[in-house]
């Protein structure tokens, strides 16, 4: 069964730049931690046709004054480093290595604090590394269009995609291949600010199927996983990947277009519903996940692409 979204909206873009240096020549799931990936986050923006919802950068707040205030633009960045999570709470990166190669033990990186630090920053080897980028928004709703709902919007192609930036051409997919893209929401008070819970989970994506197993001694094949603690296990969020946009509990995630109208099937899940002129906090998370098999650090893999991921969404009428 199909349901009729009428007074469609947007498509919000953003893009991250991520391009990688030259890596070692030793094969490991996990990259030695001296061997990094620069990652910089550029032109986040987002466009509307009319109404219902627009977007903002949250250091910023909502913008409300029209459609024409709803761009925005960010850089933030640095050395990223594969590693692993279930809930975004929790990371983990590689300790050790057994005479196989493989990967025997984890620690959590001491996330840096004070002025100026960056979320996921820590030092390692003497180095400023980010086990994950992080991007804030406020999304909201002009006065005279109510509440919205809000979906991926796969309307034209892919609501999650990356895809090389810098005019070079990719040599190997290493860093698409293991990438997770988490999209979180957290609610806001009446002063379009304050968190009034706590920050949400909603949806993970990977750019390509999760498939074969990772390089630990104990790694799992075929599954999402992540480290517990001290050894690889499936995760529990939900997750989707490629073009399927129905997650492992069969729950669609994605909006598309019938004529002029937005449609999704009956059961689908919304990344926020009834957002509303004070809006939401919306974040979106980029990390290297270690457990993935396509993490793999070799000669093969010296990748000076960049590589630009970008998230549409779509808001329509609650």
């Amino acid at each position: 069964m199909l349901k009729k979204l009428k007074r469609e909206l947007i498509g919000a873009a953003v893009s991250v730049m991520i391009s990688a240096v030259a890596l070692s020549s030793a094969t490991y799931a996990w990259y030695v931690t001296n061997n990094t990936v620069q990652a910089t986050t550029t032109t986040i923006s987002a466009t509307t046709n009319g109404f219902i919802l627009q977007i903002a950068k949250a250091e910023d707040g909502a913008q409300h004054g029209g459609e024409q205030m709803s761009l925005a633009a960010s850089n933030v960045g640095g050395k990223i480093t594969p590693s692993s999570t279930n809930d975004l709470k929790d990371w983990y990166i590689c300790q050790g290595w057994g005479s196989d190669g493989r990967v025997t033990t984890y620690t959590k990186p001491t996330f840096a604090t004070g002025t100026g630090a960056k979320p996921g920053q820590y030092e390692a080897g003497g180095e400023t590394h980010y086990a994950y980028i992080r991007s804030e928004y406020i999304l909201y709703t002009i006065t005279e269009s109510g509440l919205a709902d809000v979906y991926l919007d796969a309307s034209e192609g892919s609501p999650i995609s990356v895809s090389v930036d810098n005019g070079k051409t990719a040599t190997f997919t290493t860093i698409p291949d293991s990438m997770r893209i988490a999209i979180t929401t957290q609610t806001l008070d009446t002063d379009g600010k304050t968190p009034t819970d706590d920050e949400t989970l909603r949806i993970v994506y990977a750019p390509k199927a999760v498939t074969g197993s990772g390089n630990d001694s104990q790694a799992i094949e075929g599954k999402w996983t992540y480290i517990n603690v001290d050894k690889p296990a499936e995760v529990t969020y939900s997750h989707i990947h490629d073009t399927t946009y129905t997650d492992q509990n069969n729950k669609n995630w994605a909006a598309t277009k019938s004529g002029e109208d937005y449609t999704v099937t009956e059961g689908s899940e919304a990344i926020a519903t009834n957002v509303g002129y004070n809006g939401i906090m919306l974040r979106v998370y980029i990390w290297m996940e270690g457990t993935d098999a396509d993490c793999v650090n070799n000669a093969a893999a010296e990748d000076e692409a960049t590589y630009s991921v970008t998230v549409k969404l779509a808001g329509v009428a609650s």
